[in-house]
């Protein structure tokens, strides 16, 4: 339950997916219970009741509440720290509502939105754990080493370090301990 191996996205979309099936079910089988027309009804929400009690517990095991706890505190963290920790994105939802608000009156510019550094691929436990930074333009691994203090107490963790990972994203660890930077082995020839 508290720990994630990678995979609590697909855990996280498929629990998506079958809430929003869910509503899309109750609100036909009450317009049909409505109708009544909904003798069975009743069997349809007991079965999508199962299914997302099934969709519920993948995403408990696969460690969806500890990602989406590690996901929230880094987007305050990253907020708190603001500069360029905070950038300006484009929300399409919320043009195509201002569109629809405007009724076609006068033209609405694309809405814009607050970003933060992503985090993504959270691998550990409570106690231990790291993950892949993607950062925003104009960003480096400065940045982050120089607030790593910030990201260990926010975390509760004794320690937290960054480096590059061989994708090009930032890789943070946060845990008990700081994980040694790699060395050359000469193995001694007799």
């Amino acid at each position: 339950m508290n720990e994630s191996y990678g995979k609590a996205g697909l855990a996280r979309n498929l629990l998506r997916a079958a809430l929003a099936v869910d509503g899309l079910v109750l609100f036909f089988s009450l317009c049909a219970a409505a109708n009544n027309n909904g003798g069975l009804a009743w069997l349809l929400l007991l079965s999508l009741a199962g299914i997302t009690g099934l969709a519920l517990r993948n995403a408990t095991k696969q460690g969806y509440w500890l990602v989406r706890r590690i996901e929230r505190t880094w987007k305050h963290v990253c907020a708190g720290l603001g500069g360029n920790f905070v950038g300006e994105g484009n929300d399409y939802l919320a043009s195509v509502r201002e569109g629809i608000r405007s009724r076609g009156a006068y033209r609405v510019e694309t809405q814009k939105k607050v970003i933060y550094p992503s985090i993504s691929n959270i691998q550990g436990n409570r106690e231990a754990w790291t993950a892949l930074i993607r950062p925003l333009y104009g960003q480096n691994l400065d940045d982050y080493t120089k607030n790593a203090d910030r990201y260990a107490f926010a975390f509760r963790a004794p320690f937290c370090g960054f480096d590059m990972d061989e994708s090009g994203l930032v890789r943070i660890r946060v845990g008990q301990m700081q994980v040694p930077a790699a060395y050359e082995y000469q193995e001694e020839r007799w």
